[in-house]
Order: C-alpha cells, then structure tokens, then sequence
C-alpha cells in the first residue's frame, strides 16, 4: 500500500478492567444507594469504555469516543477523580510501555488523546485530489490540532498529576502543530487547483513552513520528545519544514517574474535550491511519497533557475541579490485550531437524539455536597471574622480614637512652653518667604495643568488613530462577515490596547494626584500665608502662657478610673472573639446537607446541583452565630455610655486646668505652624516633580503614537491583501466534518500524479485506496516501507 505523504497521530491503547464493581461498592458506601438503581448507567459505561481496547479509524469509533468523552465529564460532577479504578493506558508511540493511574481525570485525558488521533487519521484516508476530499481533510486535522490544545491547555492541568510523556505540554506543542501544517497545507493544496496568485500561494506555504518548523524546533530542543517521537517522525517533519520554505520561495519567484523583477527571482530559486537540497540531503530517512514531491519541486526549479539566468544574462542584466538581502514572504495563516464542540462543552449537547446520548448517574447525589461543604465552611469564616471580630475591632479603633481626640491620657502631663515668637517659626518663616510663599505654589500648580494638557493632546490623538483603524475592521467585518480571515483588531492589538491603557491610566492618576495638590494649596493656604507675613502678625498669633489655679487629685483620679474601664472592656471583646472563632471550628455541616442533598434530587433524573443549591441552608445554619452579633450591639451601646462620662469628667478636668489648656492652645499653635511648614516644601516638591514627570512623559507617548500608526498602516495593507484571498477563505469553509460520508472510500494525493508549481496543470490520477500510519507497525520513512 503506497504510504501518504502527511502523518498520522497513533492510538493510544489500553485494556479491559473491572468497571462496574468499584462504582457499585463506591455508590454503596459513599453515597448510601443501592447500587442497583443505576445497572442501566454501569452498562452504558462499560460498553464506552469497552470499545477503546481496539480502535479504527471510522466515523462510528469517532463517535463512540466521543460519546464516552462527554459522559467522564459528567460523572466528574458525580463522583471525586479516584474512586479506586486504574486506569491502564500505553504511550501512543511506545506501545509497550503502559501507565495507570486510579484517576477519572486520566481516563478523560487519554480519551481525548485518542480523538485527536482519530481526527488525524481520517484526515489522511480523505481523498485530497478533491474539492470535498481536501477541504474536509482540513477540517478534520484542524479539529486535531483542537483536541490536543484543549487537551494541553484545559485537561491536563486538571489532572494534578504528572502526565505522560505523550501528553505532555510539549508534546502535545508539536502535535498540534504537525496538526495544524496540515490543515495549512490543505490551504495551499486549494490554493493551488483554484489557480490562486503566486504571490498568495507563497504565503500559504510560508505558513505551512513556519508550523512544521515551530514543531520540529520544540522537539528538537527537548531531548524527551524528541526520543518519544523518534528520529523518522522528526526528519520527516523537518524536510517538510524544508519542503515548503522551498515551495514559498518558488512561487515568490514566479510573482518577481511576473513584476520584472528578474533578479530577485534568480535570488529565490537560488534559496529554494538550497532549502530542496537540505531536505533531500537525508531522503534515506523520508518516506518515497516525500521524496517524489522534493523531486519534482526540485525539477521545477532547476528548469525555471536555466531560464532565468540566461534571460537575465542577456537581456535584463539586473544585479542578484543575496538571499539574506531578500525580503520577507508574508504569511496568509489560514489554519486554526478548532476544538469540536463535542469535546469544548459536551454537556450542553446531550440528549436523547444527540450522538452523546442522555447523562449517565443523573440521579446520583453530585460530588457538589463536599464542595458545598467546604462553601459553607468558607462562608461561615468570614461572617465571624467580618460581622463579629471586625466589629469587635471597630469598637476598639472607636474608643482609642476618642481618647486620642481628648488628649487623653497625654493632657495630664503638659509642659510649659516659653512666651514670645520661637526662634524656630521665626526661621521657618523667613524661609518660605524667600520661596515666593503661597503664589510660587499656584504658579506652579498652573504650570503642572498646561504639561498635563500637552501629554493629554498626544495620548488623544494616539488613540484616535487606533479607533479609525479598529472602526474601518468593523466595516469590513460586518460586510465579509464570516468570510473575512483577517484577525480582528481587538485579537490582533492586544499589545497596543493595553499599552494605551496603561498610559491612560497613568496620565490619570497623575491628574487625580494633581487634584489632590490643589486641594492641599487650598487646605493650607492660611497657615502658609500666615508665615508669609511679618513677625508682629504671626507672633499676635501664638498663645502666651498664664499660670494659675491647681490640679484637684480627685478629678485625675476619676477619668483615670474610667481609662482603666476601656481597657478592661476590650480585653472582655477579645474572649467573646476567641469563642466565635471556637464555634465555628467546631461547626460541621455535613450530616445536614446530604439529607438536603437526597431532598433535592429525590423527584428528578438529571437535576444538575451545584453548592449554590444549599443557600437558604447556609442562611439558616449561620443563624446560630447572632449570638454574638447581639453582644457586638450591647458592647457598642455600653461603649457610648462610657465615652460620655469620660467626655463629662474630662470636662471638669479641663475646667480645673486652664493653664494647662492655654498652653495646650499655644502649642498646638505652634505644631500647626510647624506643619504649615512642612507641608509647603511637601506640596512645591511634589508641584516639581509633577512638572518633570510630565516633560519625560512626552516621549513615551509620542513613541507610542508611532507605533500607533506603524500599525495602521501595517493593518490597512494586510486588508486589502485579504481581498485577494476571500475566494480561498469562502470555498474552505462550505464543509464541515459532519459531511463525511458514512462510507467513505479513502484516497490520498500522490506524488506520481503531481504538483502543479507553475501555470501548467499537473495531470490528474484516479484516487488510490489510501494507507493510514498506526502504532501497531511503528514509524518508518525509509524505502523498506
């Protein structure tokens, strides 16, 4: 059987084991059924998983896997990830080497495997000579490439356990990759019977070329997958990698020729040469279908490269470049991953009609009752940390603070202050008055918001230039709808987009702090004015002392009675605190809400529960906790008593001091002079550092409205590039895989047949029964195949 050109992902195999006995002791003594309830479920499910011990490639296996798929993740609602089954799986391409693991996840992940697999193999049996063959051929290892993405990016982080080499991140890197060249190459392979430009064709391969090089690159520079996959697998996908930078350099060469642009296509053939050389420099190690494409690519070339040459020799005689001067082939990225739905959320699809049938275990009592638990438990923390302890705290701060504002206990020692102008506030006042006082701080304040609409300016008109351009992708989006390849300006500006928020968000944050310096100028404009003035003035007002009167002992003693009274009064909140906290480590909930859990699903087959079903539980459960709130309300009630009668003693305190209030007068007097002061240098170096932060910030922001319209102007070519490309993207996209028929007879595109490289159209064969790589036979490209 002649072998494809393209690769096959293997199988992963496994073994029948002992299902329904483990679920029927797990149902009994976890969940307190009668396993009997669910034969019919056990059934179902052993039959899925039976049907994986010995694949084929067909529609009907895809679907049973399929259907197996959707119903793991169902149960995965059902029952905890290890419920005592092992799970045994081989590596795909070490098929003697095998795994197990007593993990539901596992078993999913090896499942989805297998359907990447199986996309992959029935996209090698399309025939791809034609229109239908080759578009579903894409599909099917676009859908590949799906599966082994979501398997990479969603599945196995999941599992919490190491996976297997073959499904490592890595691995599963250069399998989708493999995947999506192929789906790519399909692209180009259309591309090529429509009669699409060679400028376009060259940037499908340019494609093709990069995808097999980012998998052959990721598996070259890690020694596990690349002993995994083998040294055939990853010289085959190298020399592909080849194969089509040589096709992409090929067919630019073809539009230099049609741009007179002679001896850039002299340069490229000479690059295309070299790429076909490379490749055929280890054919030994290439399957034959390979090897004929690299032929008659080299053939092509050869014959194009002799004509070339001697018209440029002797007519053109333009001057050939190297071919690291050469610029560079765009790309046209038309493969994409696309995950099935079956396998994205399978879920939402099942059903009595669906190929995923109805939910297995639907009346199973959900794994959700533990995660309810944990819920509550989480719930129940913080109610006491927030409505008990936190107002606990608050009473606290409340009370701390009320002393703080009657000086207490500081007023009882107050220290006589010198009459007259401190030499200090003298000194200080001198200072700000050499500073040009409160008219420096407004004139510098108005310098900063003349800055600030400057870099404003250029942000706006940076943005601006982004909104046209996202403004004209929406017209054509609109317009192509589904038809329109080209990214989407928000998929595709992500960087620029989030850049322009970040400025934007920092040029507002300078303008709030701005704001703030504003109100701190009117804040202090008295006190600072104040220094600003002459030394009678400011000396008028200070406060002078004037001893008198003397201290009544019994006064003192009383408010000092009532200080000791709110100490003791929260060092009590803190006992009522330690018992909140111990109720709650004693509070299980888990005995109530599977009795509410068998409530629930006792009328219904396939109710869904999740732990937000078990709300009104948590409210009454919680209910026993208001204890403690009421002793957070009398505490608060017993506080406002005792703070009034400190207010009232205090007062009587104050009365019997009034030398001591005087002084306290005068010095705070001169504290606020002192803070005048320190706020007038806080607020004028905080006014120049905004001032020097705005001139730096104009070059960012002119950077970045460059960039801005590099981009614009990059999209605005990449669109009218696409409309050249709209007929490729339109035929692609009429099939979709459901279309298989169900008894297909498979085919494959040979290299005897041909690969039209020029304007000639390569004579075409009937399709040949086509051949499928499995893991039973291994990996081989040499001509013993």
């Amino acid at each position: 059987m002649p072998t494809p050109n393209i690769a096959t992902v293997p199988f992963k195999s496994t073994k029948r084991i002992q299902l329904i006995p483990l679920l029927r002791d797990y149902i009994s003594y976890s969940y307190g059924e009668h396993p009997d309830a669910y034969v019919d479920d056990f059934r179902i499910l052993d039959e899925l998983r039976s049907d994986c011990v010995a694949l084929e490639a067909d529609r009907n296996a895809l679907n049973r896997l399929l259907k197996y798929y959707g119903q793991l993740v169902f149960i995965g609602s059902k029952f905890p990830t290890d419920v005592g089954i092992d799970f045994p799986w081989t590596s795909a391409f070490t098929p003697d080497k095998s795994v197990g693991q007593r993990s539901f996840l596992y078993e999913k992940a090896c499942i989805l495997f297998n359907i990447g697999a199986m996309y992959s193999q029935l996209g090698v049996a399309e025939n791809r000579l034609s229109n239908e063959g080759v578009k579903r051929a894409c599909r099917l290892f676009q859908s590949a490439a799906g599966c082994f993405t979501h398997l990479k990016d969603v599945v196995i982080p999941d599992m919490r356990i190491p996976p297997t080499p073959d499904m490592e991140n890595l691995t599963l890197v250069v399998l989708a990759n493999v995947m999506l060249a192929q789906a790519q190459e399909c692209y180009w392979q259309k591309a090529i019977q429509d009669n699409l430009k060679d400028g376009t064709i060259a940037k499908l391969a340019g494609h093709v070329s990069d995808l097999y090089n980012t998998a052959y690159e990721v598996a070259k520079n890690n020694s596990g997958v690349a002993t995994l996959l083998g040294q055939p697998l990853l010289k085959h996908i190298q020399a592909k990698s080849w194969h089509f930078a040589a096709a992409a350099e090929f067919r630019k060469s073809c539009d230099c020729l049609g741009q007179n642009q002679y001896g850039e296509e002299i340069s490229r053939l000479n690059a295309a040469k070299d790429f076909v050389k490379k490749a055929l420099d280890q054919q030994n190690h290439l399957r034959e279908s390979v090897v004929k494409d690299l032929r008659s690519l080299e053939a092509a070339i050869s014959q194009n490269l002799a004509r070339a040459e001697r018209d440029n020799n002797i007519i053109y005689l333009q001057p050939v470049p190297s071919p690291s001067a050469l610029p560079s082939i765009g790309r046209a990225k038309m493969a994409v991953s696309e995950t099935p739905a079956e396998v994205k959320d399978p879920i939402s699809l099942m059903g009595e009609n669906s190929i995923l049938g109805l939910p297995l275990f639907a009346r199973l009592v959900p794994f959700a009752v533990h995660q309810a638990e944990s819920v509550y438990s989480e719930r129940k923390q913080n109610y006491v940390k927030e409505e008990i302890i936190a107002k606990f705290e608050e009473l606290d701060e409340i009370c701390k603070s009320t002393l703080q504002s009657l000086n207490l206990p500081g007023a009882l020692e107050v220290v006589e202050k010198p009459e007259g102008l401190p030499p200090s506030i003298k000194e200080k006042s001198s200072e700000i008055k050499q500073e040009g006082g409160i008219d420096r701080l407004y004139d510098e304040i108005s310098t900063v918001e003349e800055l600030s609409e400057q870099v404003s300016s250029i942000l706006e008109e940076a943005l601006g230039i982004l909104d046209q351009e996202a403004a004209a992708d929406d017209e054509y989006q609109t317009k192509y709808t589904d038809k329109w390849q080209l990214p989407s300006s928000l998929s595709v500006n992500t960087k620029l987009i989030n850049q322009g928020a970040v400025l934007r968000e920092t040029l507002d944050q300078a303008r709030r702090a701005d704001i703030t310096l504003t109100k701190k100028i009117g804040e202090w404009e008295d006190i600072i004015t104040l220094l600003s003035s002459d030394e009678t003035e400011l000396e008028k007002s200070i406060p002078s002392s004037n001893p008198t009167g003397s201290n009544k002992d019994e006064v003192s003693n009383q408010l000092r009675d009532l200080i000791n009274e709110t100490e003791k009064m929260i060092n009590e909140r803190k006992v009522h605190a330690h018992d909140a906290k111990k109720m709650a480590d004693r509070d299980d909930i888990g005995p109530i809400l599977r009795r509410k859990a068998a409530e629930i699903t006792s009328n219904s087959i396939a109710v869904q529960i999740e732990p937000a079903s078990f709300e009104e539980l948590f409210t009454v459960q919680l209910k026993k906790y208001d204890k403690f709130k009421q002793i957070t309300a009398t505490e608060e009630k017993k506080q406002e008593k005792l703070l009034k009668r400190i207010r009232e003693v205090n007062n009587k305190f104050v009365e019997t001091r009034q030398q001591h209030n005087v002084n306290l007068a005068r010095v705070r007097k001169v504290q606020h002079l002192e803070a005048g002061y320190k706020r007038f240098y806080e607020i004028l170096k905080n006014l120049q550092e905004g001032a020097k932060f705005y001139e730096g910030f104009k070059k960012p922001l002119r950077d970045f409205k460059d960039e801005c319209s590099k981009f614009a102007k990059s999209r605005k070519a990449a669109a009218d590039e696409q409309l050249d490309m709209l007929q490729l993207a339109t035929t692609m996209s009429s099939v979709s895989v459901s279309s298989i028929p169900p008894n297909v007879t498979p085919g494959e595109w040979q290299s005897s047949m041909g690969i039209a490289f020029n304007d000639n159209t390569a004579n075409q064969a009937k399709p040949t029964s086509g051949g499928a790589w499995t893991a039973s036979h291994g990996i081989k490209f040499d001509k013993s195949e």
